[in-house]
């Protein structure tokens, strides 16, 4: 199947996109419980990310429902 290398490096891919989305969540509940100082941190040049790139990237929370949004009320 030709498809085959196509599909595994997609399936790779998710897999390290779902790493990363645990990543992220942990070091939000390792800041909020206080287990990770970020006090007096300051971004570099480099950590900085244009707006419509960090837009490209996505996100799980964009994928809510409709009726999942409570901001509004």
């Amino acid at each position: 199947m030709e498809s085959a290398p196509i599909n595994k490096a997609i399936e790779r891919t998710h897999q390290e996109i779902n790493l990363i989305r645990e990543y992220r969540e942990r070091l939000i509940a390792d800041v909020v419980t206080g287990q990770f100082d970020v006090r007096g941190w300051m971004p570099r040049p480099g950590d900085m990310i244009d707006d419509l790139k960090f837009a490209a990237l996505g996100d799980a929370d964009d994928q809510m429902d409709e009726g999942d949004n409570d901001e509004d009320e």
